[in-house]
């Protein structure tokens, strides 16, 4: 797995930090964290000699490298570069040097900084990097934003192509409310929600959604396999159906301290039902944290 956090100098941004470490420790997946600039920032900036807005994104960047690289003891993480040993590297002409070879990470790590416009590099970055999973933070309540770009997590939730964890709020979550309307769910999807419910140790509740009362049997079908694959995983787990009529109404009453997990493939009924925007806009009214698994 290939996970890509985003963040910038707020707190909400630390919390997603702490839940995509909490990923990080169960999946040991490549990692890289992200920061947008909204302006050129200037080499001295950059190496944090100056105190301009511009440069406290440089600084909690600084900062979240060394609260992941500290969440492992040394000798445990996948992250660190190892200390290395002298070696004899041929050089030229039959001339040794002995050198000092340092090992690799067994996992990448990076840390960038982009400049531009905070959504439209952040999709580009998951692109490159071929990101799995994207992890963002927003301010909680049903505003969803980030201080310095408004509009950033709705529109990466949008119009990313991989899954998106949207980390709303520190909360507790004692369950995962998944949310399924089409026959295919990828198997990477599966892990993913599995991954979730180890960190938390919640429960987990699949919704069947149909319209109008008629389910697609592939979708029903799915249910139940889906059921079967976490039960075999001894997940507490609970099954039940829902029209999409109801969707909102329900998810706004019943989410607490929870984490709504939604599959929205090309074939989603929730696509087709909604306006298009509509996944953004819906998850800023969200009380709790949503994972978005495309």
């Amino acid at each position: 797995m290939r996970i890509l956090f985003a963040g910038d100098e707020h707190p909400y941004s630390e919390y997603a930090l702490k839940e995509t470490i909490k990923l990080a420790m169960n999946t040991w997946a490549d990692v890289t964290l992200l920061g947008v600039s909204h302006g050129s920032v200037a080499k001295d900036s950059v190496r944090g000699h100056d105190t301009t807005v511009e440069s406290a994104i440089s600084k909690a960047l600084r900062e979240y490298r060394e609260m992941f690289l500290d969440s492992w003891t040394r000798e445990d993480s996948p992250y660190e570069v190892g200390e290395g040993k002298y070696e004899w590297i041929p050089v030229k002409n039959g001339v040794m040097e002995e050198m000092k070879i340092l090992a690799g990470r067994k996992k990448d790590f990076r840390v960038r900084l982009r400049t531009g416009t905070p959504a439209k590099e952040i999709l580009s970055e998951s692109h490159d990097d071929g990101s799995d999973l994207i992890v963002l933070g927003c301010a909680k309540g049903d505003k969803c934003e980030w201080a310095n770009s408004v509009p950033a997590p709705q529109q990466v939730v949008d119009d990313a192509d991989c899954s998106v964890l949207l980390v709303k709020e520190q909360q507790p979550v004692t369950r995962i409310v998944a949310c399924l309307d089409q026959g295919y769910i990828s198997q990477e999807s599966l892990e993913i929600i599995n991954q979730m419910i180890t960190i938390h140790g919640a429960c987990l509740e699949l919704i069947g959604l149909s319209q109008n009362g008629d389910m697609e049997k592939s979708v029903y079908t799915r249910l139940i396999e889906i059921g079967d694959y976490y039960s075999d995983r001894q997940v507490e787990i609970s099954t039940r159906l829902m029209d999409i009529s109801d969707f909102e109404r329900v998810i706004a009453q019943e989410i607490k301290q929870d984490l709504l997990a939604l599959w929205l493939g090309k074939k989603s009924l929730l696509n087709r039902f909604f306006s298009r925007g509509w996944v953004g806009r819906f998850v800023s009214k969200c009380p709790t944290s949503v994972l978005v698994m495309r």
